[in-house]
């Protein structure tokens, strides 16, 4: 191949634009979870349950046996969903997997999220999507916290 095919040019450009989405995923992704995890660890902290050397689902299951009244289910199906695009994402899964956890993820939320709440939600990209749906969920499990006497840092 000739050094100044056109087809070099065009190629680099879409390798440049599909790791700049995965990077902006995977940042989202991570982070998101991240975020959604400590908020789980001072919960479970602030209700006094054991939860050192558990799995992110592993702290999900702890803290809905707690039966706190604003945590519904809808909620903690969101996060099960994210739970599972991150390890899809994380594990570096086909991506067909990671759209399906993403469309998961997304079915999770709209279910989770108001009538009014769900137009936007739909117009969301993806990466929109994943910061709402792990940030919103921690904002709940923050105010839960509180609402326990725990304190938030």
């Amino acid at each position: 191949m000739d050094i100044n095919d056109p087809r070099l040019e065009e190629a680099r450009k879409a390798l440049k634009d599909r790791i700049e989405k995965y990077d902006a995923r995977i940042l989202a992704v991570l982070k998101g979870h991240l975020s959604a995890e400590q908020s789980l660890n001072d919960l479970l902290r602030a209700a006094q349950r054991r939860w050192r050397r558990r799995s992110f689902a592993g702290k999900i299951d702890v803290a809905q046996k707690l039966f706190l009244p604003d945590l519904s289910e809808a909620l903690w199906e969101v996060l099960k969903k994210g739970n599972d695009l991150r390890n899809a994402v994380a594990h570096g899964h086909k991506e067909g997997t990671i759209t399906q956890r993403l469309a998961d993820l997304k079915k999770a939320l709209v279910a989770w999220s108001s009538p009014e709440q769900r137009p936007g939600i739909e117009a969301m990209t993806d990466t929109q999507m994943v910061g709402t749906a792990f940030h919103s969920t921690g904002s709940f499990i923050v105010v839960a916290t509180l609402k326990l006497g725990g304190k938030y840092p």
